[in-house]
């Protein structure tokens, strides 16, 4: 009887020990994290997926050559890279702001709308989304808004770090949809 008992007791504490036992559990969290990982992984990109606007590939958050030294862009208007130290003021702008200087307000979240030639009754209703969009918790509207001749005449190009939207005709929806979908989503959370 004694040895039977000691037999099971063996048999248990050896199972206890085994290798096998204890990677079962080693299993159980690497698959908990991997699930959490992808889980992550899509929740992330699902801010991207079905987002307004073209995805355009861009580094150089955070990096900053000195002031008026001139910088070359991959796309016009620029949707990031190195940029001047000191950003734009947030509003709008009646003259053409230099391309290293609004880079860095689409570092900082913001929407830069470049438009040409567009109408009065156009540049109003995009004038007004800076009084009908809410404050950020810094109470800033982080839009930019500037003439820009480097685009086709009447267009309007709405730019976010890595994100762009041009529209050839102003579009209430679309621009509210892009402003909703970048505008304070980028690198650096500061006013």
């Amino acid at each position: 009887m004694e040895a039977r008992s000691r037999r099971r007791r063996s048999k248990s504490e050896r199972a206890k020990t085994s290798p096998r036992r204890r990677t079962i559990p080693w299993v159980g969290v690497i698959a908990v994290a991997a699930v959490v990982a992808v889980f992550a992984f899509f929740v992330v990109r699902g801010l991207e997926i079905g987002a307004p606007g073209e995805r355009i590939a861009v580094s150089g958050v955070g990096v900053h050559p000195p002031e008026g030294q001139p910088i070359t862009y991959d796309t016009v208007p620029p949707v990031g890279g190195p940029h001047w130290p000191s950003p734009a003021r947030w509003g709008l702008s009646t003259a053409q702001l230099p391309d290293e200087r609004v880079v860095h307000n689409l570092e900082h979240g913001g929407i830069v709308i470049d438009h040409n030639a567009i109408s009065g009754d156009d540049l109003a209703k995009l004038t007004s989304l800076l009084s009908s969009y809410p404050r950020d918790k810094y109470g800033e509207v982080k839009i930019v808004i500037q003439p820009y001749d480097r685009i086709a005449p009447g267009t309007i190009v709405l730019t976010a770090w890595g994100w762009r939207q041009i529209l050839t005709r102003y579009d209430e929806t679309v621009v509210r949809a892009f402003l909703d979908a970048h505008m304070n989503r980028c690198c650096e959370d500061v006013p």
